[in-house]
């Protein structure tokens, strides 16, 4: 049995990173990775969300293994837990074909650390065919590990930056709506108060006018003329 591990910390904000992990694949640093299928998700009553998916990739193994595995497409199952409220996603997975021939378990957390965010990945990894042909495969796949760790990192920063472009852009387009709309409703408000102002002033011209016609109306009255 092999162990595996390593950490990283990525200068962005957890809400950031795990946004850029559900879009990780394809990128173009990891084309070994076919695809993924969510096969579960759900939200618990603690507000966690849980999600099992089906990783399928290209294990691109050397030759000296090829005679026990045939099918080099790999098979693995991920199981996921993001907490919204500890701002953690921590991660399970491990390979369901070639199960009688070989294990890899790994688990891997990324926690929010203020303005930045911790990655601890850690891999276990047991061969049972022989004892020659074990420890040669096992030194193998901790190197294709650290290979495939490594891409991951570039990966997930290439889609990190197009995630933070993505917000800019989105805080940017509702910026520029926010200020059309306060345009819009004060030049509203001012053709209200236009509207209103001149509405005003017809009604006192109107007044003015009827008072006025009322005065000679009653003046002209030869009644009115009389008694004075």
């Amino acid at each position: 049995m092999k162990f595996w591990q390593s950490s990283h910390t990525f200068d962005h904000p957890w809400s950031t990173v795990t946004q850029a992990f559900w879009r990780k694949y394809p990128n173009e640093y990891q084309t070994v990775v076919y695809g993924t299928d969510t096969i579960d998700r759900y939200v618990a009553p603690d507000g966690k969300l849980h999600s099992t998916r089906l990783i399928i990739s290209d294990w691109n193994i050397p030759g000296f293994m090829k005679f026990f595995f045939g099918d080099t497409r790999g098979y693995a199952v991920e199981y996921s837990i993001v907490d919204p409220v500890e701002q953690t996603l921590t991660l399970k997975s491990q390979n369901i074909n070639a199960a009688s021939l070989f294990k890899m378990r790994e688990d891997i957390i990324y926690k929010s650390e203020g303005q930045s965010t911790d990655l601890q990945h850690e891999a276990k990894i047991l061969f049972s065919a022989s004892r020659l042909f074990d420890d040669a495969a096992e030194n193998w796949l901790v190197n294709e590990l650290t290979v495939s760790a490594r891409k991951g990192l570039k990966g997930m920063e290439s889609i990190i930056d197009k995630v933070e472009i993505e917000m800019q852009s989105a805080i940017a387009a509702i910026d520029e709506l926010s200020t059309e709309t306060i345009k819009s409703v004060d030049s509203l408000a001012n053709d209200a108060m236009k509207s209103i102002d001149s509405s005003i002033s017809d009604a006192e011209k109107f007044i003015d006018d009827s008072v006025d016609s009322i005065k000679k109306t009653m003046l002209s009255s030869p009644e009115l003329s009389h008694e004075s």
